[in-house]
Order: C-alpha cells, then structure tokens, then sequence
C-alpha cells in the first residue's frame, strides 16, 4: 500500500512538471514569434525611413481597398504593390503570364512631365470624349488665353476637325519673325482627329514629321481618350455613320411641342426605324425640288444643294434599294458589310497597333471610315499579347516602341495619360494631378447627347460586339486595369503628404471627391 502511494505521488508530480515545460515550450515559441514580428515591423520603418515617399496602406486581395486615416496611422503596414496588382488584374480578367508584373510597375512609374520641355499631342477618336477633353486642355493646359487662342496650345489644332499643318505653321513663322527663339514658343500641346503616331519609319505621319522639324527641341508625347468597345461604335454608328442624332432630337422637340415627354430608348417608345424612313422621304423631297428646278432653270438660291452622293441614294431608293438599312437598329448594322468595312477593330487608332507582331499604322485620320484589318487574323495575335502590349505602351512603361523597329529606331512619343470615357470624373482626377492643373469647377459637355444612342443596342447587340471583337475589349480591360492601379498611387501619394503636413492650399490640383469628400479644390 505505501509503494502504491509513492507510485501515484511521483505520477503526480510528473504530470505537474510536464505541464509546466510545455506552457513553457508555447511561451518560448509565443515570444520569438513576437520577435519575429517586431523585426518584420521595424524592418519595414526602416524601409520607409529611407524611402519617405513611399506610403503605407493595408491590402485587400480580393477589393484592393486602401484603409482608412486612423487605421493606417495606428498601423502601418508596408505596401504590397503585387497584392493589389494581383487583385486589379483578377478583377479585369487580364489573362497575360506578366499583366500582375506590369501593372506593378505603375506604381514605381515616376511623373516626369515637364512643361517647358514637354508637347504632347491629343489624338481624338471619334465619339470617345474628345471634345470636352480638348476644352479642358485649352482651360489648363493652353492658359493664358490670348485673344480667341490659348498660348499653350499650337493653333491648327481642332476639337472636332483634323489638324491644320498650315495654320500652324504660320503660327510659329509669326513669332519667329517678332524674334523670338524657337525653343521660346509657348506650345505645349495640340489636339485634333488627326493622329501623332507613329514618328518614325516607314508609316510616319504627317503630323509626327511636322513637329520633329518645327518643334525640334521638345520631347514629343501622347495623351488618348478611349471608350466602351461597344459604346463606341454606338456613338459612331448613329452620328457619324447614319446622322440619327440630329433625327432624335428633331422627333422629340416636336413631341414637346404637342406636350409629349422627350424619349431616348426604345423601350420607351423610340423608334429608330421610322426616324430613318423620315430622314430618306426628306433627302427623295430635296432630290424632287432639284430636279423641278434643274428642269425648269430655275435656280432656287434658297434650296440646299444635292450633291452627286446623295442623288445616286435618291435613285437607289426609288428603284426600291433600302440605302440605310444598316442604320435601321444596331442588329441591322452587325449583320451589314459596312460593319466590317468600318467597325472592326477600332483602337488600332488608339496605339497604332495592337501587339508587336504588327506594323504601325492607321493613326493618321479617324473619321468613320477606320477601314482597319480585324487584329484577330493578324500574325502574332493573341488576348494575352494585346493585354501585355497595352499594359506596356498605353502604361507608358516601354520606352523601346518604335516605327522603325522597337529597341533599334527612336522611341515614339510615349503616353503620359489617357483617360476612359465612362470614367470620366476618375479619369479628370488623374489628368489634374499629373499635369499639376488647376480643376475646373464643370467638365466641358458641349457635345455630350442627351439621348444616349448606346441605349439602342441591347444585351445580344453587345455580345455580339463582344464575341467579335476580342482585340478592342482586351485593349479595353487592360487600360482600365491601369486606371484602377494609377488612382489607387495617387490616392496613396494624397494620403502621405497630409500626414507629411502638406494641405488643400500646397496641392490646388487636387479636385475635390478625387482623394475624399472634403478634401481639394472646388475648381476654377
């Protein structure tokens, strides 16, 4: 009986002794795990120390979201540039191996727009926002304002026309002759329908060729404007191509007239089709009284003029040939030849290529007749290479790309910014806080419709768009990646000068709602 006390003693007392090694096993292992931590922290303190520009925020793989003030200032995280890459390449379905890579590299990407060095040329598409960004320009970019010109802006530029070489270059002879130096003109940037791009080689345009030799002293650069693949050619389609706009808002003002509300939608009553029967009986009536007078010699001074065009539309009509059929709905114009006459692959005019595989080309003038080869059949394409070369080019990250041969002919004029039409408020933040402008208070709308023709294609039309048009919609994705990337750095770069002490007064080209609610400036 006592050996079986002692047994159960020691027992008892062995057990007492394990658990004290093995709290102090989980004490030891809680403690170099904080060691751990705390290394982790101050290494990365020192890191910032020596890189104050740098900022810290808290990523979210799955939204990218940044943290708020109090939280970012009660702990400061070192930023993961790749988590956030990551999470705006997953949420734009970039498939390239690299896209993650590249839009990384957006946030080491320096600003170095120097404006007395520095022209850059705005080539506006077709219906992609072009004239409110050229008024914007004119209001920032172009100040001060010198009679009916902006000084800053190369007069032959147009917000809806193509470029005037000659006016320009009379421009520029005008000063010279007043004495004053070339590398004294005041011109930092033109705009036009005509496009920059390529410079150099065999496909060089005209423009590229006129500022190498009349501003040879500046460093030529790009800034674009581009818009919902489908949304484009909806634009493009109905004012550019048919003229309905001009149709729909005739109809509705007389709707007004006789007390109607205005519609836009064909859900709502708009009926497209009648509106181009209307638009054919006024060009066959306008053909009649032409030939009245043509057969009786009697000029109507009055009576528009018809021209050779129109009267070969007018003959096809009355002989029972449907001239605007394809104008009828978006469905008439996907199954039309003129939409792979006109239509495919639109932003070719955007970069001047879609990948590398292919040649520059086709930037020089963009009106309806884009006439550009489906980058689908062209050598070398893939979604994963127009993704990349659009993270690299329209990123501004390659400086190599070149008409005469990348890495071997001199760089093209790289892109500073570009904006994206439905983001257009986003899209204006970025533009103030790269060029350091003032904001203006309203977004020049003059051209903007009321009547939104996108709201005529429906939900098959855009898949249909969709499924022919990889190219555009990969172009598409990843220049709205880049977007995401570059508001999240400048958001970043907000936050570290106000904690640095900096305030509203030292950073007038922050618009307001650009960084938050309160903070920046209300415009000018």
């Amino acid at each position: 009986h006592s050996i079986m006390q002692t047994k159960s003693r020691y027992n008892h007392i062995a057990k007492i002794q394990a658990s004290f090694i093995i709290c102090g096993a989980l004490l030891y292992i809680s403690v170099i795990g904080t060691q751990f931590k705390m290394m982790n922290i101050i290494a990365n303190f020192e890191s910032y120390s020596q890189h104050p520009g740098q900022l810290y925020y808290e990523s979210n793989a799955a939204t990218g979201q940044i943290m708020d003030n109090e939280r970012r200032n009660n702990a400061k995280v070192s930023p993961n540039y790749k988590e956030i890459a990551a999470s705006v390449a997953s949420k734009w379905n970039l498939t390239a191996p690299n896209a993650v890579e590249l839009l990384e590299k957006q946030f080491y990407k320096e600003n170095d727009w120097d404006p007395k060095r520095d022209f850059f040329h705005f080539h506006h598409l077709y219906k992609s926002g072009g004239t409110s960004m050229s008024g914007v320009i004119d209001k920032t970019i172009g100040l001060p304002r010198k009679g009916k010109n902006f000084e800053g802006v190369l007069p032959g530029s147009y917000p809806s026309g193509d470029f005037n070489h000659e006016e320009a270059l009379e421009d520029i002879n005008r000063l010279l002759k007043q004495g004053m130096k070339r590398e004294e003109l005041p011109y930092r940037a033109s705009y036009a329908h005509t496009g920059l791009r390529p410079v150099y080689g065999p496909e060089k345009t005209r423009t590229g060729e006129f500022f190498l030799k009349q501003l040879p002293h500046k460093r030529l650069r790009a800034i674009a404007m581009l818009r919902d693949p489908t949304d484009f050619r909806a634009s493009n389609h109905a004012m550019i191509m048919c003229g309905l706009n001009y149709e729909v808002n005739k109809w509705n003002n007389e709707r007004e007239q006789n007390g109607l509300e205005r519609v836009c939608s064909p859900r709502d009553g708009l009926n497209v089709s009648h509106l181009v029967d209307r638009k054919i009986q006024a060009l066959l009536e306008k053909c009649r009284k032409a030939d009245e007078a043509d057969a009786t010699s009697v000029n109507y001074i009055a009576q528009p003029t018809v021209n050779k065009y129109q009267r070969i539309q007018c003959k096809n009509e009355v002989e029972g040939i449907d001239t605007l059929k394809h104008c009828r709905s978006a469905a008439h114009l996907l199954a039309s030849p003129k939409y792979n006459k006109h239509y495919r692959s639109m932003f070719q005019g955007l970069m001047g290529r879609f990948h590398r595989g292919q040649h520059f080309g086709g930037t020089a003038y963009g009106r309806m007749n884009y006439g550009y080869s489906p980058a689908e059949e062209s050598e070398g394409y893939s979604v994963q290479a127009v993704e990349e070369y659009t993270l690299e080019d329209l990123g501004g990250l390659d400086v190599t790309i070149s008409g005469a041969g990348d890495g071997v002919g001199p760089p093209e004029p790289d892109f500073i910014w570009f904006g994206i039409t439905e983001r257009m408020q986003e899209s204006m933040c970025l533009f103030y806080f790269q060029f350091k402008a003032k904001p203006l208070k309203k977004t020049p709308d003059a051209r903007v419709q009321d009547c939104r023709p996108n709201s005529w294609w429906n939900e098959e039309d855009r898949n249909t768009v969709k499924e022919r048009e990889p190219a555009d919609y990969a172009v598409w994705r990843a220049a709205n990646a880049i977007m995401d990337v570059r508001l999240t750095k400048m958001k970043m770069e907000i936050h570290d000068r106000i904690i640095a002490g900096e305030t509203e007064e030292t950073m007038p080209y922050v618009q307001r709602g650009c960084y938050n609610e309160t903070f920046g400036s209300d415009g000018v």
